[in-house]
């Protein structure tokens, strides 16, 4: 059994089907109302996975592709087993015990699958991975790995007993046995806590990391230390939304949810997708305003930013800008949110066609800078941060 989210949906696995529950008529209404489903799969998937229009899951030896829209499924039997797969926008990175693998979501098929050289390089068994910005960090054996993504070893640091490799905006996040290790992106150690029983699942967000083991539900800090537990959990899994957490309670044999200020306390200040966006369109009006000419078309489904010419990703910028703004480290973390930045742009007319170019609501941009009042302040470091995602030389 598992479970993963998006931006409308909580999906579960389980019993050979994946189900997309609305999370509108659940936390509103009550209601587990099944919006979508996949097709009958061949095995549960263990491991769930979000790209720009598909769900990804893997299962035993199978790799799974759903489409988020039709429900429409694929597999194929890559006939070793899958353990762990992580993903952005447009790629699917898995690992089996001796191989680390890509395959781009639009080209669903064994053929297409590519094994990383970098593979035979590296100690065995391979255990777990995730994705930091341009890096892959990798736990192999009793190494922990930064590997770039077309496959060039960076660096090497041992550490043994991991159990999960998870990203943060700072570096990797790794969950061993009895603790979870905060790195910068240098691997230097920035903080660490620990935890009792064995580890069963974890999340990572913009500010804490989730972790389920077979007593306790723990939340841990930036610091490394634990700021909130629940002893006895009946949960199987869970997963992460922006403001919920939600759960299988196996002592109820159903799903439940709370809210993350119930765990966190008033401290915890709701996030609004709504505000988020409006950052991110801010920072890049930002950009213009400094005198870099800015361009964005959508080209089949995706947003295509383009900063003096330079092409940038969008997962990029999502990154680069989690440093001032972590909330936006949502939004590269699950790809299953981007499908809100169409929503609010409709929403908002935040786009205004030019040919086939879009150009940007100056004014509702304007607005949407005095959402944060820390926003003007960092003005000049977000352009630099932009610029240097776009590959841009050039001063404020």
């Amino acid at each position: 059994m598992q479970m993963y989210t998006d931006g409308e949906r909580v999906f579960i696995a389980k019993d050979y089907r994946v189900e997309g529950i609305s999370k509108r008529d659940w936390l509103e209404k009550g209601e587990k109302t099944v919006v979508w489903q996949s097709a009958r799969l061949t095995e549960t998937p263990r491991l769930l996975t979000n790209t720009r229009f598909y769900l990804f899951g893997a299962g035993g030896t199978y790799l799974i592709r759903m489409d988020r829209r039709s429900g429409e499924t694929v597999e194929i039997d890559f006939e070793k087993e899958i353990v762990d797969l992580t993903s952005d926008l447009r790629d699917v990175y898995f690992v089996t015990h001796e191989g680390i693998y890509k395959l781009d979501a639009e080209r669903f098929e064994k053929a297409k699958i590519e094994r990383l050289v970098v593979s035979d390089l590296i100690d065995k068994p391979i255990k777990t991975l995730d994705l930091v910005d341009d890096y892959l960090f990798v736990s192999a054996g009793e190494w922990l790995y930064k590997i770039r993504r077309d496959g060039e070893k960076l660096g090497e640091k041992a550490l043994v007993d991991v159990r999960k490799v998870l990203a943060d905006y700072e570096g990797p996040v790794v969950v061993t046995e009895d603790k979870v290790i905060y790195f910068t992106d240098e691997m230097d150690t920035l903080a660490n806590g620990f935890y009792e029983g064995e580890y069963l699942k974890a999340e990572h967000g913009a500010y804490q990391t989730w972790l389920l083991s077979t007593t306790h539900f723990s939340v841990f800090g930036r610091t490394g230390e634990r700021i909130a537990h629940v002893e006895q959990a009946h949960y199987v899994t869970f997963t992460e939304g922006l403001n919920h957490i939600y759960y299988y309670d196996e002592k109820e044999q159903d799903l439940t949810y709370a809210h993350k200020r119930d765990l966190l306390g008033d401290d915890f200040v709701t996030i609004d997708l709504t505000e988020v966006l409006k950052i991110l369109f801010a920072s890049l009006m930002a950009v213009e305003e400094a005198g870099y000419k800015v361009r964005i078309k959508e080209e089949r489904g995706f947003i295509d930013v383009r900063v003096k010419d330079r092409p940038v990703d969008m997962e990029k910028l999502f990154f680069r800008l989690s440093k001032f703004f972590p909330e936006l480290f949502y939004l590269y973390k699950n790809p299953g949110y981007y499908d809100e930045i169409d929503a609010f742009a409709e929403e908002y007319g935040l786009f205004q066609k030019e040919g086939k170019e879009l150009k940007l609501n100056q004014e509702l941009l304007e607005q949407f800078a005095q959402v944060r009042q820390d926003f003007h302040a960092l003005k000049e470091d977000i352009v630099r941060e932009v610029l240097a995602a776009a590959g841009v030389k050039g001063g404020v």
